[in-house]
């Protein structure tokens, strides 16, 4: 019965706390949410110096106009601006521009009938919210001293609806000022330099009904292109109030708020860092199918291609993209071999035998990593030179297979360390030598660090492209990270054509990934376990 009763208690206080943080957004929505500033009156005046009698003139002419919209009842102040400069005869020009500013608001109420974007989001807002504390009281009629656990399926719905609709609330309340930002600060200025015409005529009677009162007439264009906004932070206060919605809905269902709000911001942290490394594919997959116009847009209009140019691909192939891509399988998959046929060996013997400057080797392993490319670049070429292998696909396969070859041993030494010494020793019994078993025993069950070790090599020698570019000078032997280069020049980058090649690079490794991603985790771990 006590229980039921703090139970009920807390509902109540929660349904209390859920339709005051509703009317507390009604009244934010009653405030002042923008405040906007637009010239009506613009008055320039050349050969004119500050101070002067032509000044006086136009000043007093100007101040005058002020009168006259501050006696209409409008908000005006009067700005001015001087731009001074020296002709060929060293003479000083001078003009003074006045602009008589009407500064005015409006609240958040006003924009549900203003006819743009924003409106349908803050309508979206205050329907989830109503929706939101509906759901919440339909779901404690008959069941508000229920315990949690014991509410039937049509109590538990609504009370799950209630959060979740204040959830999508919050997530509008930044997308309301975004779309602000885009129509009247982008999408505005892009109707009035003449770049955009599709639906200019119905946003530009919706913003005049709504700043204006329909009264811009002929100079509305004049009057947008000097329009500048600024938000209040009222309706930033719509956020904590559909938080505290959020909480009251979760106390209804769960009666457990910090455990589902830290669950929740988890949640938010992994799909935002998610958005943050899928973004940069996500512009590679769109920019690859974009026109030339659409690439060179630095507004960004589109989050979509508006058509999908698949000539793109056509055209990258015909520059040579898919020999590129050849070079680069044959040079990456021949150093991956070429080090794992030596490091398997040197890793075995580092991991069981026991010999004099053991540790001095593992000590020059690990320190041979700390040499670049960059570095051995000269002596390297020489030595490719002196082996006849300069400017060509197997010399590459040589060099990113010792670069990596350090790299193999350290993994596989610790793959082979975890493998328990008594598998080995069995194989002996039934008769296998040192290399027998090595092959038939150990490498079987090595099999996730050798794909771990496979998979690093092959994306280590894929990627590179500092040694490609000096020791490759034949255009058809370039690797893919080389060849893409043609589409990058000092006088212009062809964006779609970089990004579309760029698309086809990430296909092979994605590929490989997919393929050996359940050895991979087992491969990394392999070796951190003593015993």
């Amino acid at each position: 019965m006590n229980d039921r009763k703090t139970v009920g208690k807390r509902n109540r206080t929660a349904l209390a706390l859920l339709f005051l943080a509703l009317a507390a957004v009604a009244v934010l929505l009653s405030l002042p949410a923008y405040r906007f500033t637009s010239s009506v009156y613009t008055k320039k005046s050349a050969n004119t110096f500050v101070g002067d009698e032509k000044y006086q003139e136009v000043r007093a002419e100007v101040d005058a106009v002020a009168e006259e919209y501050r006696a209409s009842g409008m908000e005006v102040s009067v700005s001015e601006s001087v731009t001074e400069r020296t002709n060929s005869k060293g003479e000083t020009t001078s003009m003074v521009a006045f602009s008589v500013d009407n500064t005015f608001t409006r609240t958040g109420w006003s924009f549900l009938g203003a006819g743009i974007g924003s409106a349908w989001v803050l309508l979206g807002i205050l329907l989830c919210l109503a929706m939101s504390a509906a759901c919440a009281a339909a779901g404690t009629i008959g069941s508000i001293d229920e315990p949690y656990r014991e509410l039937d399926g049509r109590s538990a719905s609504f009370r799950s609806a209630s959060y979740y609709l204040a959830l999508i609330a919050m997530v509008l309340v930044p997308v309301f000022f975004m779309v602000n930002t885009v129509l009247m600060s982008r999408r505005v200025g892009l109707y009035i330099e003449g770049l955009l015409t599709d639906g200019k005529e119905a946003l530009f009677s919706a913003l005049d009904g709504f700043l204006f009162d329909g009264q811009g007439g002929e100079a509305l264009e004049d009057m947008l292109d000097g329009l500048k906004f600024k938000n209040t932070g009222t309706v930033w206060l719509v956020l904590p109030c559909a938080g505290a919605m959020m909480a009251a809905g979760i106390q209804l269902r769960r009666g457990a708020i910090r455990h589902t709000v830290m669950r929740g911001v988890l949640y938010a942290f992994v799909i935002a860092l998610c958005v943050f490394i899928l973004y940069p594919y996500y512009v590679m997959l769109v920019t690859g199918f974009r026109s030339i116009a659409e690439t060179n847009d630095s507004d960004f209009l589109h989050l979509f291609p508006v058509q999908w140019r698949f000539e793109n691909l056509a055209h990258i192939i015909d520059r040579g993209v898919l020999r590129y891509l050849g070079n680069s399988l044959l040079i990456a998959g021949g150093a991956t071999a070429i080090a794992l046929l030596c490091g398997i060996p040197a890793a075995y013997a580092m991991a069981r035998m026991c010999f004099k400057g053991k540790n001095i080797f593992l000590g020059f392993v690990i320190v041979s990593q700390m040499f670049s490319p960059v570095v051995l670049l000269i002596g390297i070429s020489q030595l490719m030179s002196a082996l006849h292998l300069y400017d060509s696909v197997v010399g590459l396969m040589f060099i990113n297979a010792a670069f990596n070859q350090a790299f193999a041993i350290w993994l596989l030494r610790g793959t082979f360390v975890s493998i328990s010494p008594e598998m080995e020793q069995a194989a002996k019994i039934d008769g296998c030598n040192t290399v027998g078993s090595l092959v038939r025993v150990l490498i079987p069950m090595a099999a996730p660090g050798i794909v771990t070790t496979l998979i690093f090599i092959f994306i280590n020698a894929w990627n590179e492209y500092t040694i490609s570019t000096v020791l490759i000078s034949t255009a058809t032997k370039r690797p893919i990270t080389v060849g893409i280069t043609q589409f990058s020049s000092f006088n212009m980058i062809e964006w779609q054509n970089l990004f579309a090649a760029s698309l086809l690079a990430t296909i092979p490794v994605v590929i490989l990934f997919m393929c050996i991603e359940k050895h991979l985790t087992s491969g990394l771990t392999a070796g951190g376990v003593k015993g």
